[in-house]
């Protein structure tokens, strides 16, 4: 027993002495309460009279019993420092076993025990760093208060008396804060006795070690003992950097970006419009990341499709008010809205999916005094082609509205066309961060900037480790100059310490005039964005296909080159989005080639690896089930 103990608080040295980082334990005071596994292990003879002829015969305990008991009491912990912090529990303890002896048929001594138990201890804390686990060590002092022994046989030789109990306890518990200075805390220990529990001189033996499994509930007293992390070691600083910064080029391989080109073209954008509005969680009003509503404050008249930037995320967030829009313009347009539903925590909820329905429907009557009698507002369960259930993306993007034109020829959610005589395109237009942040400290945030002339250009932030950032550089996002592109990573911990690092892109820059001077081919670039394909499926819709047939036909002149690639959102397997996304680029390439034949075609599996629309949200996700058709036709 001498060694256990010994080895015990030598433990206890080494581990406190290893660690720097320690949690505040507040003073705190309480109840506990738990069951008792009591081992009994007895090995005596009892002694008994079994007629008047004075016959005394021997009965043997000698089989171990266990049974199951309890405890509870009041705890009292008072830190000494974050280490080691007194406590002190006083309670009741049932140490009652029913004992067997070597008669045949076999008669039971049922001993009841309970004990007044008085138990102070030491606990130590933060032996590992960063957890709320504890060990403790203590010595158990019992006053017997109720001490009953019952045999059925006769006159016996010797009585039980219950005596003090006094052992060893060791154990370890585990310290929650369920809320401001209140703690629930398991804890295991185990009770080796060094006492009887009986005085009689008869005995050779009889103790009981016990198992417990308990639980505490205590309350923080005193100051503010908040828990709180606290270093004993100055803290140290952080190092910041780039381990990358490299480009994808348009068929996904990655190389080290070393250069951007920027080239003046002729250029043309066909930007798809999604029949949804998404909503947040068991709301009927459209989440405000994905959603803006020009006319919301009765301004009718203010929104123009004209006036979009021509940027497909920012376009899908105006859906309503394009609909809105196209249907005073057209007065045959006749919608159907249905709401739709998660599938998981907004399950068969029809009211709201109803309220997600008409909140669309009162807001083009009440904004575009769209007559009531044109729009149909419906409750539905799921979405009719709904997104994966088995991720929190995908159910995200089941909580929407549908809008569906009542006339499969209308108009209404034709693609967005923008043209302009110059635009100036990047090459590379992905270009990835790798930046890394080293510190012994935690890092609170970050901060990535990309700047030219100092004007600022992209800025992403976050928290925590930095992860890779692609920026997918738009048409016009830089200047038509050769001033470099320079950007900065700042990182900071949550002990105020920060550092940054910069990079510059040189940029070569390609002018309309500059192409004639050196005799560089000048050409015209229309770009399509095929949407939408289904979750999971490479089949190509029949709007897609009419887009097709009606806008990038038309476009494809005998020596044109028409490079197709296909991508994806983030759910599920990269390779399988890889496969998937060539499969759609394909389907789209076979489809051209059945209608213009003369021409170069060629096709390209992107996938999830270049993410050109944002797939944090349930738009830019949406948007990601795309092939994107470039059609580069040389000018005379």
């Amino acid at each position: 027993m001498k060694k256990i103990i010994s080895i015990t608080f030598l433990l206890v040295f080494l581990l406190t002495a290893a660690h720097s980082q320690e949690k505040k334990i507040p003073t705190n005071l309480g109840i506990y309460g738990g069951l008792n596994l009591n081992m009994h292990n007895p090995d005596f003879t009892y002694n008994f009279i079994t007629d008047g002829g004075g016959n005394i015969i021997n009965r043997i305990f000698q089989k171990s019993q266990t049974a199951v008991g309890g405890n509870f009491g009041a705890i009292f912990n008072l830190p000494i420092d974050n280490t080691f912090v007194f406590t002190g529990r006083l309670g009741l303890n049932t140490l009652g076993a029913d004992l067997e002896d070597n008669l045949s048929p076999v008669n039971t001594l049922a001993a009841t025990l309970n004990m007044l138990e008085i138990t102070p201890g030491m606990q130590f804390h933060n032996l590992i760093t960063g957890t709320d686990l504890y060990f403790l060590a203590g010595l158990e002092f019992g006053i017997p208060i109720t001490k009953e022994y019952t045999y059925p046989l006769q006159d016996p030789t010797i009585e039980f008396n219950a005596v003090p109990r006094f052992g060893l306890a060791l154990g370890a518990g585990w310290m929650f804060e369920i809320s401001d200075k209140i703690y629930l805390t398991p804890e295991v220990s185990y009770r080796i006795p060094f006492t009887k529990v009986s005085d009689s001189k008869s005995f050779d033996s009889w103790d009981v070690p016990q198992l417990r499994l308990g639980l505490n509930l205590t309350f923080g007293i005193g100051g503010d003992d908040h828990t709180d992390v606290i270093t004993a070691k100055p803290v140290a600083g952080i190092d910041v950097g780039f381990k990358e910064v490299r480009a994808y080029d348009k068929n996904g391989n990655v190389k080290p970006a070393t250069r951007i080109s920027v080239e003046e073209v002729q250029y043309a954008e066909l930007f798809p419009l999604l029949p949804y509005v998404f909503f947040e969680e068991k709301s009927d009003a459209p989440s405000s990341k994905t959603t803006r509503m020009a006319s919301a404050g009765n301004e009718a008249g203010a929104f123009t499709i004209e006036a979009l930037e021509p940027d497909a995320e920012k376009i899908n967030s105006s859906t309503l008010d394009i609909v809105g829009q196209r249907m005073q313009k057209d007065k045959s347009i006749t919608i159907r809205i249905v709401g739709t539903l998660d599938g998981r925590g907004e399950s068969n909820n029809k009211e709201l999916a109803l309220k997600r329905a008409e909140f669309a429907k009162n807001y083009l009557i009440k904004n575009y005094s769209i007559d009531a009698d044109r729009i149909t507002a419906e409750a539905g369960n799921l979405p009719s082609k709904p997104s994966s259930l088995r991720d929190p993306m995908g159910v995200e993007e089941n909580r929407r509205i549908e809008i569906y034109a009542n006339n499969p020829n209308s108009t209404l959610f034709e693609p967005i066309y923008i043209q302009s005589e110059r635009q100036r395109l990047a090459s590379p237009d992905v270009i990835e961060f790798v930046p890394f942040a080293d510190t012994q400290d935690s890092i609170a945030g970050w901060e990535l900037e990309i700047m030219q002339a100092g004007k600022l250009i992209k800025k992403y932030a976050g928290t925590g480790t930095p992860d890779p950032t692609q920026w997918s550089i738009m048409p016009n996002d830089l200047a038509a100059s050769e001033i470099p592109v320079d950007y900065t990573f700042k990182a900071w911990t949550v002990n105020d310490q920060s550092s940054s690092v910069n990079g510059t892109l040189p940029v070569e820059y390609f002018s309309i005039t500059r192409k004639k001077t050196e005799e560089r081919s000048d050409k015209t670039i229309s770009k399509y964005s095929l949407m939408l394909f289904d979750f999971n499926s490479p089949e190509i819709s029949e709007l897609d296909k009419t887009i097709l047939v009606n806008s990038v036909v038309p476009a494809i002149k005998f020596n044109s080159t028409i490079q197709i690639y296909g991508y994806t959102d983030v759910i599920g397997d990269a390779d399988y989005n890889k496969k998937l996304a060539l499969q759609r680029a394909n389907n789209v390439m076979e489809f051209l080639k059945s209608k213009v034949k003369d021409a170069k075609y060629e096709s390209f599996g992107i996938g999830e690896s270049v993410q050109i629309f944002d797939n944090k949200t349930a738009t830019g996700r949406q948007l990601s089930r795309t092939v994107q058709v470039y059609v580069i036709t040389p000018k005379n």
